[in-house]
């Protein structure tokens, strides 16, 4: 599949703010329930600001992927039906408890204002993100996507970006909890290493549907591509199939692997092991994380195959041979009657 900078965009800045607020509202409901002492007011105003700016800018971002941008609001109406209407829906009210969330901390309107709207900006945020991975992994044409490990993943991601930053903030402003997002971090890097490595060894696994299957007929009777039906690249050539993505993954992809889990896991050990803990080693841990990210999403929609490829002899191998043991029984029959 061919990859569209602007969802990138969206999932890097979305991901930061979600990921960071769900971590700093739950040291705040870990102070309720008198497990802390939360964070300065002072620390939260910036916090949400920032997580305000990042939201907003991914929702512009987002929009330049829509091919008509001033009918944005109809995706609302398929909310019942479609994880990209709930989406839209779910992370514009995230950024909408963000701002009531910081109006109730500033104008002073009390704990139960304020964690009111702190616990439903909190959900929205889960459901944002869940919504966002869920359209990738509900779409059963591009088989490399459709899986819980897409879903499970995906959060993750959105729970490294937030702990690296947040991390970073506690030294900034020196809060007692360094440690605990150090821990988070490298939890969250561990954790997310694993589910992407299980992402790549499921490929080569992934049963993929043949031709035959395709046109619905019998295994003993081959089908090949003989003619694509089009001289020249077409939406479909091009959308579904990114040919000079293919060719660049093998070398993109261990250097996505290299930034987003070797680097970070390597300098949170380090602060760990050594005590050397500074600006520099929680920005680069936080930066790795995102340009790592960056090119981890890339390859994610490279490493995509749609279904439809198969009939423009663009899809893997697989789909080209016969396979055992499917339809061999079916019978095909042409009949005037």
């Amino acid at each position: 599949m061919h990859p569209p900078i602007s969802l990138i965009f969206f999932f890097l800045t979305a991901g930061t703010s979600i990921g960071s607020f769900i971590l700093m509202y739950f040291l705040e409901l870990l102070s309720l329930l008198g497990r802390g002492g939360g964070l300065p007011d002072e620390v939260i105003y910036k916090l949400v600001v920032f997580q305000i700016v990042l939201i907003g800018l991914g929702a512009f971002g987002a929009s330049f992927h829509l091919g008509h941008k001033l009918r944005a609001w109809k995706a609302v109406k398929r909310f019942r039906t479609s994880w990209l209407s709930r989406e839209a829906v779910f992370s514009a009210l995230y950024g909408f408890g963000l701002i009531l969330y910081l109006l109730a901390k500033v104008l002073g309107l009390g704990p139960v204002l304020e964690h009111l709207f702190g616990v439903s900006t909190f959900i929205l945020g889960i459901l944002s993100g869940f919504s966002t991975a869920m359209i990738y992994a509900s779409n059963r044409f591009v088989l490399e996507w459709s899986t819980s490990i897409t879903v499970i993943y995906y959060l993750l991601m959105y729970l490294m970006l937030g702990s690296s930053l947040m991390a970073y903030a506690s030294h900034l402003y020196k809060l007692p909890y360094l440690g605990t997002f150090l821990f988070l971090t490298f939890l969250f890097v561990a954790l997310g290493l694993g589910f992407r490595i299980a992402f790549n060894v499921r490929q080569f696994y992934i049963k993929r549907p043949t031709l035959n299957e395709a046109l619905n007929l019998p295994h003993n009777r081959p089908i090949r591509v003989l003619d694509t039906g089009s001289t020249t690249d077409n939406f479909c050539t091009t959308e579904f199939y990114y040919k000079k993505g293919k060719e660049m993954l093998s070398t993109v992809l261990p250097v996505a692997y290299f930034l987003t889990f070797v680097v970070p896991l390597f300098l949170v050990v380090y602060s760990w092991l050594t005590g050397v803990v500074n600006y520099w080693t929680l920005g680069i841990t936080f930066l790795s994380l995102l340009f790592g990210s960056a090119l981890e999403r890339w390859c994610f929609f490279v490493e995509g195959n749609h279904v439809q490829n198969l009939f423009y002899g663009l899809y893997p191998e697989e789909g080209y041979r016969l396979r055992k043991g499917y339809m061999e029984r079916k019978e095909t029959r042409i009949s005037l009657y």
